[in-house]
């Protein structure tokens, strides 16, 4: 029997070239093209907020659609996501066939929405008393009773959570251990002399802390998480209260205590489809949503973040090259 490399070595050099460039052009992942003409007025139009990071994860999903041969594009709404997700189970058309939504704001709106509707008449009195914020699939399965014209397709792997961020300074001030959950005995201890700052989208964080941590702080403010994070660099406050994915708690070297009893909930993302596409959707969609884990968040964030960062659609385009998920661009030389 002749031997693979003898059988080649037997072949013309320019067909032996051929195959080599057929088999290399087979292996590797195929490009993420804009659609136009034609293929533009058919593609999928995929509904997000003027989000940076909910752009970057909306533009992921499009490139990703469009290198599997099925026309996308993604556009800004206004509104909030439980509106537009709503719109997708009506009888008129939104004007989009998709919605990346977080499922926190999703559920909380469509909720509210509900409440407002009178559909949660004789629920109120039954939250009463501090309870932590809801679990990543609780959303899901809440998002699911209230969108039963939609569907969602599979969560990104990532749960976005929070955490309660100090410096090694006060880390060790306190004898805090560098590894800990915010219920660390020795957290608590030395709650009541610590100035806390919280994300200001989050809800009051002091009944939530003095029951679920038993902490009880000298002072509390709110900010965005750039400004918190910035006041705990300069030791303007003791700890923030902040996404665990923010690229500035690595650049900084900073401690992260997890949010062990969920006080303030987490979310992941999701997009929501009328079911009518959802059968045509590529495995791509699937394989997205798994490779968007913690690491990818964090990721993302540190492309998009700071005024040299990149713009939400460059930064979805050099996560999929690098998860080898799209081919690099010819144009990126």
């Amino acid at each position: 029997m002749t031997s693979p490399a003898v059988r080649s070595s037997a072949l013309p050099a320019a067909t032996l070239l051929a195959l080599i460039t057929l088999v290399a052009g087979c292996s590797g992942p195929p490009p993420a093209e804009e659609p136009t003409g034609e293929a533009a007025e058919r593609a999928w139009t995929i509904a997000v907020p003027d989000h940076a990071l909910d752009r970057a994860v909306a533009h992921i999903y499009s490139l990703a659609l469009n290198s599997r041969e099925t026309p996308a594009v993604v556009e800004i709404h206004d509104g909030g996501v439980g509106a537009l997700a709503s719109a997708l189970t009506g009888e008129e058309d939104p004007g989009y066939d998709m919605v990346l939504a977080r499922t926190l704001p999703l559920v909380d709106q469509l909720e509210d929405d509900a409440a407002d509707d009178g559909a949660d008449d004789g629920a109120e009195g039954e939250a009463d008393g501090v309870k932590p914020g809801p679990a990543a699939q609780e959303l899901v399965d809440a998002a699911e009773t209230h969108l039963p014209g939609a569907q969602l397709l599979e969560p990104s792997a990532a749960v976005l959570s929070n955490a309660l961020v100090i410096t090694s300074v006060t880390a060790e001030l306190h004898e805090i251990d560098l590894s800990a959950e915010a219920d660390d005995p020795a957290f608590a201890a030395a709650c009541d002399e610590l100035r806390i700052g919280i994300r200001q989208d989050l809800p009051d964080p002091e009944p939530l802390l003095e029951e679920l941590y038993d902490c009880e702080p000298e002072e509390v403010t709110a900010g965005t998480e750039g400004e918190l994070l910035q006041q705990v660099i300069t030791a303007e406050i003791d700890a923030a209260i902040i996404t665990d994915s923010h690229p500035g708690i690595r650049e900084h070297a900073l401690v992260a205590l997890t949010d062990a009893e969920q006080a303030f909930g987490e979310e992941q993302y999701v997009p929501v489809v009328v079911p009518g596409i959802a059968e045509d959707m590529p495995d791509i969609v699937d394989e997205v949503a798994r490779r968007l884990d913690d690491e990818a968040m964090v990721t993302l964030r540190q492309l998009i973040d700071g005024e040299d960062g990149l713009g939400p659609q460059e930064a979805a385009e050099y996560w999929l090259v690098e998860e080898d998920l799209v081919a690099e661009p010819e144009d990126w030389g």
